[in-house]
């Protein structure tokens, strides 16, 4: 479901199915009016991400909202490239949760609210925001988790713990929500939040060599004006370029070192070269002692 461009930010809206599902059986049980509560939290925690993202610069080309959170998705997919900002901008939500319980608080203690809104309120918060928390992607939690592990496994390898992370929550979800079900408690958040992630773990992990590529891409237009951090990677002069770039880190400089069968160093090879040889022929499948003769010339 597509909604104009009324944002301020000139973005799309798009409101996943799962929360339409949500809102169907909120409206069904007769709970319009925690579901009109809880839609309102859910948008003023994605406008945290919003606002942060886009003191950093970041263009948001669309706005997903999910059951328990949004997704922001940013111009040439640029999200989880530099570590310090994902987080930034992941930890900005449950930050919003966290204010808009204090806002809640305040006004009731003023009599502008109802003790029973005040406390559906905040148990609206604290669960959209312990659930953004969990370790899985898309979630604010699994942004997290990918950049703190892409500093030492790199950006390939980060996100593919973050996916694994996802599948073992919907299952644990999923098993609460229907072994629930099955003692006579209907449990619509688990089962929902469950199907959502197995989805979610399902698309990014079909989509991820574009991912990489769009990583990729990024670093080798990536302009830099002042210094970097350099990462060192020694790897043998067997291994294809394919699997070196995998270990490539976002905000980080690397520095190949090829080393023959005695582990002797032969070459040294810059990230540029290899980010460079992704795009041309055959290019990933050479391997590095194939690379480092074709770039002897240029030397």
């Amino acid at each position: 479901m597509n909604l104009s461009r009324f944002w301020p930010f000139g973005m799309k809206v798009r409101i996943h199915p799962l929360f339409l599902l949500l809102a169907v059986a909120a409206v069904a049980s007769g709970m319009l009016v925690e579901m009109l509560v809880l839609f309102a939290i859910v948008i003023i925690h994605e406008l945290g991400h919003v606002f942060v993202a886009t003191s950093y610069g970041y263009k948001i080309r669309e706005m997903v909202i999910l059951p328990f959170g949004g997704v922001a998705k940013l111009e040439h997919g640029a999200m989880g490239w530099n570590p310090r900002h994902e987080v930034a901008i992941a930890i900005a939500g449950p930050l919003n949760n966290l204010l808009m319980i204090l806002v809640a608080v305040l006004l009731h203690a003023a009599g502008l609210w109802s003790e029973w809104l005040t406390e559906f309120f905040i148990k609206g918060n604290l669960m959209i925001g312990f659930f953004n928390l969990l370790p899985a992607l898309p979630l604010d939690g699994g942004r997290i988790l990918r950049a703190a592990a892409s500093r030492e496994q790199g950006y390939r390898a980060a996100t593919e713990v973050s996916i694994r992370m996802s599948y073992g929550m919907a299952a644990l979800l999923i098993i609460v929500g229907l072994v629930s079900l099955w003692i006579g408690y209907l449990n619509i958040g688990f089962l929902t939040l469950g199907a959502f992630l197995l989805l979610s773990a399902w698309e990014l992990k079909k989509q991820m060599k574009v991912d990489v590529i769009r990583f990729l891409d990024a670093k080798r237009r990536e302009k830099r004006s002042g210094p970097q951090q350099v990462r060192s990677l020694a790897v043998p002069d067997t291994i294809k370029v394919r699997e070196v770039i995998e270990r490539f880190a976002p905000d980080a400089y690397h520095m190949i070192y090829v080393l023959d069968a005695q582990k002797n160093v032969t070459a040294v090879l810059a990230e540029d070269d290899l980010v460079h040889s992704v795009f041309e022929e055959n290019g990933m499948r050479m391997t590095l002692r194939q690379l480092a003769e074709r770039r002897k010339p240029s030397a």
